[in-house]
């Protein structure tokens, strides 16, 4: 078994399905999953005994999966939540900083530019513009009455695009999941977040049981640190999503601009807290990305909560969907 195992590593597959190993055998197998950077297969044997694999990851084999974070997907995030609890601070640390970077390379690849709305802005025309036809007739009807002698540049209403800031508050349910999967998408979708918005106003709110605030609105606080704060949440089965929906209304109040609106990542089945959707009218837009995963009952929520936040509802299949279910309703949140 184990040396079909060691096959299934070399060649850079999943692991079989094994039977019970010793000890040895899976920290023999833990350090050919890092020579080999099978970090898939290293999941695997840390989901069969993650204190096997804590024995075998010092710190100078864990620095080597840098070089796997990149590329590995959500694997590097995965095996943080299912070793944070059984490793010591140092190595721990070290474990978070690689998902931190696995999780903000993944964002870069969501990411993109553009995603700015132009506020269409009514002037003098100017060449290679666009211009206002309706409003141009009426211009000229007011100040030639009794008709036009000569159509001049500065009787044509052109219409300069100006980008219009973003005000938004991302709103991310991390309740309890299997190897972490809601702060993992948590994570991914604020650092989406922060880079679509870097010039705009932006928060993040998580929440399980009770809302945390990550990021105030007016706050300036480095990716990184948005990140870590998401990571250090711990996964809890309750799910308190009127915190959230109160916290996210106080952080827009103070934004005195109407393009406004916040975007709630949820499976909608809230355990925790009264039912939210009385909050709705709080907010200019509520948009939902309904995640996989929960009741029908929860899915109904989800639904209202769009419908009375006068937002968008968007479902989710897989985990995988979010980021780019995020990124099309950013691109236009009015």
């Amino acid at each position: 078994m184990e040396d079909l195992a060691e096959a299934a590593i070399a060649a850079g597959d999943t692991l079989p399905k094994l039977d019970k190993l010793d000890l040895a055998s899976i920290e023999r197998l833990t350090e050919s999953a890092i020579e080999h950077e099978n970090l898939p297969a290293l999941m695997s044997l840390a989901k069969i005994n993650k204190y096997a694999v804590s024995n075998t990851l010092n710190p100078e084999r864990l620095v080597s999966l840098g070089r796997m974070a990149g590329s590995g997907g959500v694997y590097t995030p995965r095996l943080f939540f299912v070793m944070r609890g059984v490793l010591d601070v140092k190595r721990r640390k070290i474990l978070k900083r690689l998902t931190r970077s696995s999780i903000l390379k993944l964002s870069l690849r969501v990411a993109s530019e553009g995603l700015r709305g132009d506020l269409p802005v009514r002037g003098e025309y100017e060449y290679q513009t666009d211009f206002d036809l309706e409003e141009t007739m009426e211009q000229v009807l007011e100040r030639y009455p009794a008709g036009i002698p000569v159509l001049q540049r500065k009787d044509i209403v052109g219409i300069e695009r100006r980008e219009r800031q973003k005000n938004g508050v991302l709103i991310l349910d991390a309740s309890g999941s299997m190897m972490g999967e809601r702060n993992i998408n948590a994570a991914l979708s604020a650092a989406v977040m922060a880079y679509s918005m870097r010039q705009d106003k932006f928060g993040v709110i998580a929440f399980n049981t009770k809302a945390f605030l990550i990021k105030g609105i007016k706050d300036h606080i480095p990716t990184n640190e948005i990140m870590d704060r998401i990571l250090d949440l711990e996964a809890v089965g309750y799910t308190n999503i009127e915190d959230a929906l109160k916290m996210g209304a106080i952080q827009l109040k103070g934004i005195k601009s109407r393009f406004k609106w916040a975007i709630l990542l949820t499976d909608g089945a809230y355990n925790k807290g009264e039912d939210p959707r009385y909050l709705c009218k709080q907010y200019e837009k509520l948009h939902v990305i309904n995640l996989p995963g929960g009741k029908k009952w929860g899915e109904r929520v989800c639904k209202d909560l769009a419908r009375l936040g006068g937002g968008r509802y968007v479902t989710v299949r897989n985990y995988n969907e979010v980021p780019r279910a995020l990124m099309k309703i950013m691109r236009s949140p009015w």
